[in-house]
């Protein structure tokens, strides 16, 4: 005679009862933890390399719309704009940045006024948000005036055209020529 079959059931063979065993080992959690910071860094490296994109992006279309306006006025009116305050005179190669920004923003709202006046303003800024442009002034992503220069400057830029836009960039610094953003440059 046959012994008799065991039936299977879930505790068959019968378990032992073991000591507490972690799922993971220590070195597998620091792994696990050090892939995760490395993962993270590199987000917001590039969440920061977008955002420095994206700005630059917005401030080169409004240098851009700026030109195109400029470009239109000369072709009506045959001449310059009336003098816009000057950032820098020509005989000069440096200033204090608090007179440069007083002057870059007397520079802004003038050259604003007489493209407003000449009906070049509106339909051409009416997208951007008021952060950017206000009627009186028209701003870079960074929030500082963008400034006309009617000739060329050997501490600012250069360009065939003699005039051109530029932003001081994200140093707000109008003579660190690094960051700066010129209308010719587009």
């Amino acid at each position: 005679m046959l012994p008799p079959q065991k039936r299977f059931s879930p505790t068959w063979p019968p378990r032992r009862p073991r000591a507490f065993l972690p799922g993971y080992t220590l070195v597998e959690l620091l792994t696990t933890v050090a892939m995760l910071v490395v993962i993270f860094g590199l987000m917001i490296s590039l969440a920061h390399h977008l955002r420095r994109e994206s700005t630059n992006e917005v401030t080169r279309d409004i240098l851009h719309r700026l030109s195109q306006a400029m470009a239109t006025y000369y072709a009506q009116n045959h001449n310059q704009p009336p003098a816009a305050p000057e950032l820098l005179p020509a005989n000069r190669l440096e200033a204090p940045e608090a007179a440069l920004q007083d002057a870059a923003l007397a520079n802004n709202r003038a050259f604003v006024a007489v493209l407003r006046d000449a009906h070049l303003m509106s339909g051409r800024f009416d997208d951007l948000s008021i952060a950017y442009y206000d009627a009186d002034t028209i701003r870079d992503a960074w929030g500082g005036p963008i400034v006309f220069m009617p000739h060329l400057h050997p501490a600012i830029g250069m360009t065939a055209q003699g005039w051109f836009f530029f932003s001081a960039g994200p140093d707000r610094k109008f003579l660190t020529r690094e960051d700066n953003l010129y209308s010719y440059d587009q």
